[in-house]
């Protein structure tokens, strides 16, 4: 016996689509799905859209009057016989599968209560910029949130009836919101979907006024739908975005001081900053369809858009705080309004402005209990916000101020140059829920070391944003350098060699190539005696050796100048002594025709993390010394590089961090190869975890926060790619890949 069809009640509120409705009625009737109804209701259009319907073979519902998609949508239940309604807007045309997807999930999934489409990133109908710009937006958004939401997209959906039933009616006092009122009332009981099976073309707003006019409209009135429920809907709505919308409107409103202020600039490049990076998908997913031109028109756009629902939501706020009625605008029962009729307009009228109350009389009354600790608690946390931005302003500047210059700041460098962006963001993002002028003297108070750190070091590598995958062209010269976690002794030697042979590199630079004997400190390095190993493993290469250093070439060494510190070692000076003293290593490779001088550095440790703070041990020596090691060991690079004429490259663990202030002397005379990085934030090292460099590794790993090895260049040397790749576990290091070309 055959399984019987549900059939499937289209329901098309219309409402003067002239332009939209012959196509959105034929992806009706040409869907493969055989049981199908159609039901147009017509919401007392004023052109031809109502002929143009009755041409099909559709049943035409005519309301007497306009009463908003809300009520169209409930008198279109009302005629319609089938067990799934499918709600269908007329700008909408829908796959021709779009039906038979819908059904076939209600099959798969029947404690499914409604499941929601995913809009073409194609229009309907070729649009200018402002409708192309929307109907991307539109699509990522959905695409991005499929699964299961608590918010619907009744344009293209499919609802049991049952479950629409029990949910109740759509509220016809709400023109603008009614689609996320009766989404949550339905999320409550059943599970919805959005999925991308269900499909369909979409035609929007064309024109920038009316569509920042809805933007506006529907972010008011959403306020008392969020401020009742506590929380944001499932899905599209992401914190990220509610960020982008505050940063979108800083930036606006940060324009026009722009004139009086030039420094104010600073702040709008900042919040635009921001507002990208919130939803950074989003903008490289337009980049990939429409490209870079494109991608500035509809970044514009976004903005503006985001600062028009910011100040919906500022007036929302006040609306809700004077009128009651507002504030139950979605406490109506569903059931009295279940023909689409109510005695309030949801779009401005009385449900959505206007300062009376309920009933006659109703007044607010004295604050209550909750509402006066609330209040209580608000001037707490606003003056604690305070304070925290107040110390850290302090923290920073003085960081800013003695890093490099004196020995005691390692202590005050210590910190992941990543929070040094982070917290100072977090206080002025905290001081959004401080009040009156604490949230002034917040945000005031926590933006100037955002600055700094954005503007003196903060680690993020800028260019990953916009330049894609790079290209090695054929011929490009290949560098590893790599910190060995002194010579893989805590895992296998074996493995290390297996790891390096992998690269196929045409140049190695290897730190910490020593034997090192734990519980002698700074007395346990001796060297490690591996020439024949060294040989059978790297034949054909010229192998240079300095202390731990250690290089490996398929080029011929024409040279090897002592540098800096090294070069002031006597020539039989033990091993210990030149371990500590000799940091810089370089090697002039005859690669071609030319002379390329590689620097293989590994720059004294600042700090020893295990020693203990409690102890005597005399730290402002220990401090003043490694400080004043360090100096020397990047002075001596400094000075041997000014006096180079060759093509140069420095690589290394330079125990220095982005916000380090070590490294101020050699970034004004070389170049970072970061450049060619695509990580946005890029790391290298993390403290006693020698293992991989996943992201999940911040929840179950210690410290993965630090950038220590570093690559520069000198002269016309073209880096092609930079990565910092994983280590098999073997140091704590990652291990650096480079591909240039002289």
């Amino acid at each position: 016996m055959p399984t019987p069809t549900p059939l499937v009640s289209v329901v098309v509120p219309m409402y003067n689509d002239s332009r939209t409705v012959d196509l959105c009625l034929r992806s009706i009737l040409e869907q493969s799905y055989p049981a199908v109804e159609v039901i147009v209701v017509d919401d007392a259009s004023t052109d031809d859209s109502a002929a143009l319907a009755a041409a099909h073979p559709v049943t035409l519902v005519r309301a007497e009057r306009n009463g908003g998609p809300g009520g169209s949508r409930n008198l279109g239940v009302r005629h319609a016989a089938g067990e799934i309604l499918f709600f269908l807007d007329a700008d909408l045309a829908m796959h021709p599968d779009a039906v038979a997807q819908a059904v076939e999930i209600f099959t798969e999934h029947p404690e499914y209560g409604a499941v929601f489409g995913v809009p073409d990133k194609e229009p309907l109908f070729p649009e200018g910029a402002v409708g192309q710009y929307r109907i991307l937006q539109y699509h990522y958004w959905r695409k991005s949130a499929e699964g299961l939401v608590s918010g619907g997209f009744y344009a293209l959906g499919a609802v049991r009836r049952a479950a629409f039933l029990e949910a109740g009616w759509f509220n016809g006092a709400l023109r603008q919101t009614e689609e996320i009122d009766h989404a949550e009332r339905l999320a409550a009981l059943h599970p919805m979907l959005l999925t991308s099976r269900i499909r369909g073309r979409l035609s929007d707003e064309s024109r920038m006024r009316p569509l920042l006019r809805k933007a506006f409209v529907r972010s008011r009135l959403r306020v008392p739908f969020y401020l009742g429920r506590g929380r944001a809907m499932q899905g599209m709505e992401t914190p990220g975005r509610a960020v982008a919308s505050a940063l979108a409107g800083l930036a606006v409103a940060s324009l026009p001081l722009i004139a009086w202020q030039p420094l104010t600039a600073l702040i709008t490049a900042l919040a635009v900053t921001g507002f990208v990076l919130t939803d950074l998908g989003q903008y490289r997913f337009v980049r990939r369809e429409r490209g870079l031109g494109f991608l500035a028109f509809f970044t514009l756009a976004h903005l503006l858009v985001n600062a028009v629902v910011l100040a919906g939501l500022v007036a929302g706020l006040a609306q809700f705080a004077v009128s009651r009625r507002f504030r139950r605008m979605y406490t109506l029962d569903a059931a009295l309004t279940r023909d689409g009729d109510a005695d309030v307009d949801g779009d401005g009228g009385s449900a959505g402005g206007g300062d009376g109350d309920a009933s006659p009389g109703a007044a607010a009354g004295p604050p209550t209990r909750a509402r006066r600790i609330a209040r209580r608690l608000r001037t707490w946390y606003g003056r604690a916000l305070i304070g925290l931005a107040a110390l850290w302003l302090l923290y920073a500047v003085l960081r800013r101020s003695v890093s490099g210059r004196w020995h005691w700041a390692i202590l005050l460098d210590a910190t992941p140059p990543v929070f040094l962006v982070a917290i100072p963001l977090l206080l002025l993002v905290a001081s959004a829920a401080a009040c009156g002028r604490r949230r002034r003297w917040a945000a005031a108070l926590a933006l100037p070391p955002l600055l700094l750190a954005l503007v003196t070091g903060s680690g993020l590598n800028w260019p990953a944003l916009w330049h894609g995958e790079r290209t090695v062209p054929a011929g490009a010269l290949h560098v590893v350098s790599f910190n060995t976690q002194y010579w893989a002794a805590a895992t296998d030697v074996d493995r290390l060699y297996d790891l390096v042979h992998r690269q196929n590199a045409d140049v190695y630079l290897f730190q910490e190539h020593v034997v090192w004997q734990a519980g002698r400190g700074e007395d346990g390095y001796l060297r490690l005696d591996d020439d024949a190993r060294l040989a059978a493993e790297f034949p054909g290469y010229h192998i240079a050796r300095r202390g731990e250093l250690l290089t490996v070439s398929r080029y011929p060494i024409v040279a090897q100048p002592a540098v800096g510190t090294g070069a002031e070692l006597e020539p039989d000076a033990p091993f210990g002594r030149v371990f500590a003293r000799d940091k810089v290593l370089r090697t002039d490779l005859q690669v071609g025709s030319k002379v390329f001088s590689v620097y293989n550095v590994h720059i004294t440790v600042p700090l020893a993390p295990d020693l203990d703070p409690f102890s005597d041990f005399d730290f402002d020596s220990y401090f003043r010394r490694k400080f004043d090691w360090r100096r020397a060991e990047i002075r001596g690079l400094e000075r041997d590089l000014a006096g180079n004429p060759h093509q140069v490259l420095i690589s290394g663990d330079f125990n220095a961090s982005a916000s380090m202030r070590d490294l101020d002397g050699l970034r004004d005379r070389a170049d970072d190869a970061i450049r060619a990085n695509n990580d946005f934030l890029p790391l290298s090292w993390k403290f006693s975890a020698p293992a991989g460099f996943d992201w999940d590794s911040a929840v179950n790993r210690s410290f993965p926060f630090w950038r220590l090895d570093w690559s520069f260049t000198v002269g016309p040397v073209r880096v092609h790619r930079y990565d910092f790749r994983p280590t098999d576990g073997i140091s704590e290091h990652r291990l650096q890949d480079l591909w240039l070309s002289l």
